[in-house]
């Protein structure tokens, strides 16, 4: 450390030079936090007994049907929302901790409980009546959210009394939505079992388009960081389609596999071969995305690249303004067989060295792959997980599945560097969902400098103790070895 802030004062460094040395290597020493439990059980006035029982760690559940989705608001990481594949949404304050290095388990701080199916709410709340699907923050405001469920309803809340501000009945399983995170429209677009994109406008209260495709179900959309009117989404068929809502045809492209040079290239070589500019098609119609299903989409921060995942097994990087594959190969350790929209997500720029690193849930445990070329950095698998990458199916690998990922950037909000829950460090902390009903937490070990000096100190100790030895021999051998004469 004392290098790096050499190399910053020399020039060698930038300013953030030796934060992101930092943060680099605490990226990749991430570790499961079992201190931080989740307890969606409110219940209290319990017997003495029966609460020890309860309390112990794989009896702690967030919701005891699985967790399905996972939001953390953005601006100051302390909001976190559970979706239940009950059809219950919980809020938790993950502020109420104060040494993140301590036992402390959550409990809810509001909780909006499932509709019965017959649509008699058995609390106040107006919930949905089957499970949730999906949750996310509104992006300018993190006293409200969205949440759509498997009850073909898209539903808009207010974090801080719990209740509802509309609904909006799509007649289709809507898998994920999204909203622009620059845009001033307030159009949500919503994946749904319908092989289109519906969008929804908050403003006027309605369900005023569909980005009409052909390719089966849309499994994933996301919107563009950079252009306010773009986005993108994934399709049973294997296409990733690029779309302008305002355009009457709406597709302006399709990402395309077999493209590692992009729309640029492909012009200029089809000037230099003699065409006509305007008779060049923009894409390939038979363009592949992947070879099966593209169930997860992620558009980094920076707008910079788009990154695909889909059943077949691979995750793909795409450069978002030539919408070339840059063939990064992230191996065969990708487990991605669920039909239904699968949680990844990119660490914000200039938090480490070099690339990015991206988060991939992969069954029981949690991939983070280099951004840049897709070699495997580290393997965070939850406790309890054997056998990961195992056959497919199976009862238990079933129940501790990852179903959605959340990240807390240090300080809480996207980007910063910061302290973490008070913790000292920059480098953030990681949630998973998973189908057994638990919410677990990973943080940076962060190795302590008693920890270091203890254990230098002992073989310090040790060495000292060998040369001193070593000494008093060798003085004793001489002086006994020597002949003394007294005169």
């Amino acid at each position: 450390m004392l290098a790096s802030l050499l190399d910053r004062e020399t020039g060698d460094l930038p300013p953030h030079g030796p934060v992101q040395l930092l943060t680099t290597q605490l990226l990749r020493s991430f570790a499961p936090a079992p201190q931080h439990r989740f307890n969606g059980d409110a219940a209290v006035g319990r017997p003495v007994s029966s609460a020890v029982v309860d309390d112990r760690p794989h009896n702690i559940r967030a919701h005891g049907a699985g967790v399905s989705s996972l939001a953390l608001e953005k601006f100051d990481g302390r909001i976190l929302l559970s979706g239940g594949a009950e059809g219950a949404i919980k809020i938790w304050d993950l502020e109420s901790c104060g040494d993140p290095h301590r036992v402390h388990t959550f409990r809810p701080a509001g909780t909006i409980a499932r509709t019965s199916p017959d649509g008699q709410a058995r609390t106040r709340g107006h919930g949905h009546s089957h499970g949730i699907t999906h949750l996310a923050f509104y992006p300018f405001d993190p006293d409200a959210f969205l949440s759509s469920a498997y009850d073909r309803t898209l539903k808009l809340w207010s974090t801080a009394t719990s209740s509802l501000s509309a609904s909006f009945d799509l007649n289709a399983t809507i898998y994920s939505h999204a909203t622009s995170p620059i845009a001033d429209h307030l159009v949500v677009a919503c994946a749904t079992q319908h092989p289109h994109v519906r969008l929804v406008d908050l403003k006027s209260g309605s369900a005023v388009q569909a980005l009409v495709a052909h390719g089966g179900p849309v499994l994933s959309a996301v919107w563009s960081p950079r252009h306010e009117h773009e986005l993108v989404s994934g399709h049973a068929d294997g296409k990733v389609r690029v779309w302008d809502i305002r355009r009457a045809g709406g597709v302006i492209g399709l990402l395309d596999q077999e493209d590692s040079l992009g729309v640029d290239h492909r012009y200029s070589h089809a000037v230099a071969a003699g065409m006509d500019p305007g008779r060049i098609p923009p894409f390939r119609s038979s363009a592949q995305a992947h070879d099966d299903a593209v169930n997860s989409l992620h558009w980094t921060s920076d707008g910079r690249h788009i990154i695909s995942a889909g059943l077949d097994g691979r995750i793909r990087v795409w450069d978002a303004v030539t919408r070339a594959n840059t063939l990064a190969s992230f191996g065969s350790l990708v487990q991605n067989r669920h039909a239904k929209t699968a949680s990844l997500f990119v660490t914000p720029p200039c938090l480490s060295t070099g690339q990015d690193l991206l988060f991939w849930a992969n069954d029981q445990e949690i991939l983070a792959f280099d951004l840049s070329d897709g070699s495997l950095v580290t393997r965070l698998r939850s406790p309890g997980a054997v056998n990961p990458v195992g056959p497919r199916g199976g009862g238990e690998m079933g129940r501790n599945r990852i179903s959605s990922l959340a990240w807390r950037s240090a300080g809480g909000g996207a980007s910063s560097l910061g302290p973490v829950m008070g913790g000292g460090n920059s480098a953030g902390a990681l949630y998973s969902a998973h189908l057994d009903g638990h919410i677990r937490a990973w943080m940076p070990q962060i190795p302590g400098p008693d920890d270091v000096d203890e254990d230098e100190e002992a073989d310090e100790d040790v060495e000292s103790r060998k040369r001193k030895r070593k000494a008093v021999d060798d003085a004793y051998r001489s002086l006994m070895g020597r002949q003394i004469t007294f005169t």
